[in-house]
């Protein structure tokens, strides 16, 4: 009798673990696993229905560390704050960055799946303007040793950042 009650519980503990995810945060997580593996197949069947073409990322995307910090849910969209730590980021000195984003997310078929080309567009804006930074601190660390006036070259790379994030909110505006 013990062995056939230790044997409900294994079974229970295999297909209780074995549980795919079924909230936001988790799907999320599921999701990004798979991009950071390169299981763009899988990655794939957690999206849209008409966003599964689009699901591979650019391969100079590396990524190492996920984190989420809680989703919003309002009916069937969810928003999660999303962290991916990416590695080989800066071209000179090949540090890695954390990159802040939302995943986006709405219910298909009653499952919560993402909605790639959001999410898509927000992780490339968000990896765009720490790229500009990073080759903004990396070019201005060049100059600086070649060239030596710290305070003209930093002017004149807050400039040029300033110029990307304005153009940034105005593209967010339009879209």
């Amino acid at each position: 009798m013990k062995k056939f009650y230790l044997s409900i519980l294994t079974l229970l503990l295999i297909f209780g673990c074995a549980a795919k995810h079924t909230q936001p945060k988790g799907i999320a997580y599921d999701f990004w696993l798979a991009q950071k593996n390169h299981h763009i197949d899988e990655a794939a069947k957690l999206t849209l229905k008409q966003n599964k073409n689009d699901t591979k990322l650019h391969k100079k995307i590396k990524i190492e560390d996920i984190h989420f910090d809680n989703a919003t849910i309002k009916d069937n969209q969810a928003t999660i704050p999303t962290t991916l730590t990416l590695k080989d980021f800066s071209m000179l000195n090949h540090k890695e960055a954390k990159i802040s984003f939302d995943t986006k997310m709405q219910k298909q078929d009653n499952n919560w799946k993402i909605n790639m080309f959001e999410t898509k567009k927000a992780l490339y804006l968000a990896i765009g303007k720490e790229f500009a930074q990073s080759l903004s601190n990396d070019l201005g660390s060049v100059i600086q040793q070649t060239l030596g006036d710290k305070e003209q070259i930093q002017g004149i790379f807050k400039q040029l950042i300033k110029g990307i994030q304005k153009a940034t909110k105005e593209s967010d505006k339009i879209n």
